[in-house]
């Protein structure tokens, strides 16, 4: 018996294979359903080694989504736009960072997107205007370029140094031909240093004792000098003394001085004071009229006639 094939049976089960597999890759691409998955434009400046589209995309260490396209701008060559679709609930804001990470050694690149505060809005995105994430330099792109720096300040030392060597092999060779010289004039005259350097440890053995002297001398003079300042003093304080009753005696011959005598005193100078005005008085009369001084008043002068 001829088994007869169902061809509408075949049909309907390979249309509901197709339709299956269409409807997966809409699915995964988010678009079965809105808000399945957005789209956001990473830029990046420098070299992107090791991405691809199809590329891993991982927030905070998870994967969420992946590279859908890397595109170069003629534009500005240093720097490559790469489209990102991620699950619609990644709470990707305004101030989320992007940058690239390398696993391993393998040098396979992904985009890491990382932080984001509480506070901050959703960054807007749709497809045909996708939100935009400006990227960080990746600890790569840092290495390379330190790398990179440190390689060309090296390679200008050493050429700045052989240019130096260059400049100056005759000082060079012949500061080495002086230490040549120096070190020859060292070991032909090895017994004779090896004596002076014994006679320095000879006369430091000779300081010991010397300074051990000094010490003891410098207590003796500090002993004398506090003797001698002991002794000034206690000079200073009897010549004190003596200065502080003379004074007293004399405070009280002053006292008695100003009592009884200080009056005596006073009248001897008045008299005096009345005695010089009438001298003075005479001297003056003396030189105003001396014949009245000498004869009194009205004196009868004799006349005196030639013949008698």
């Amino acid at each position: 018996m001829e088994t007869r094939a169902n061809y509408a049976l075949i049909g309907v089960f390979t249309l509901a294979v197709v339709a299956a597999g269409f409807g997966f890759v809409l699915w995964f691409s988010g678009a079965e359903k809105p808000g399945g998955r957005k789209t956001y434009k990473i830029i990046f400046t420098g070299s992107v080694s090791g991405l691809s589209d199809g590329g891993v995309v991982l927030f905070n260490g998870v994967r969420v989504g992946a590279v859908t396209k890397i595109v170069l701008l003629p534009q500005d060559p240093s720097r490559v736009d790469a489209l990102i679709d991620v699950d619609a609930e990644v709470p990707v804001r305004a101030d989320t960072k992007a940058r690239l990470e390398y696993t391993g050694f393998t040098g396979v690149a992904s985009v890491a997107l990382t932080g984001g505060a509480l506070d901050a809005p959703p960054l807007p995105t749709s497809p045909q205007q996708p939100g935009v994430i400006v990227a960080d330099r990746s600890d790569f792109q840092d290495l390379i370029a330190t790398t990179r720096l440190v390689a060309t300040q090296a390679s200008d030392f050493f050429t700045k140094t052989n240019r130096l060597i260059d400049d100056n092999s005759a000082s060079i060779a012949a500061s080495v031909k002086n230490a040549e010289k120096f070190s020859d004039a060292l070991a032909a005259n090895s017994d004779g240093l090896k004596d002076f350097m014994g006679a320095i440890a000879d006369f430091g053995k000779s300081i010991k004792p010397l300074t051990a002297k000094l010490e003891g001398l410098a207590g003796d003079a500090d002993n004398v000098v506090k003797g001698e300042v002991a002794a000034a003093a206690k000079s200073i304080k009897k010549a004190a003394d003596d200065l502080d009753s003379r004074m007293k005696e004399i405070a009280a011959n002053i006292n008695r001085f100003s009592g009884s005598g200080l009056r005596q005193y006073e009248a001897l100078a008045v008299d005096s004071r009345k005695t010089l005005e009438q001298i003075n008085q005479a001297v003056r009369s003396l030189e105003n009229n001396p014949q009245q001084f000498l004869f009194g008043k009205s004196p009868q002068i004799p006349e005196y006639s030639g013949a008698r």
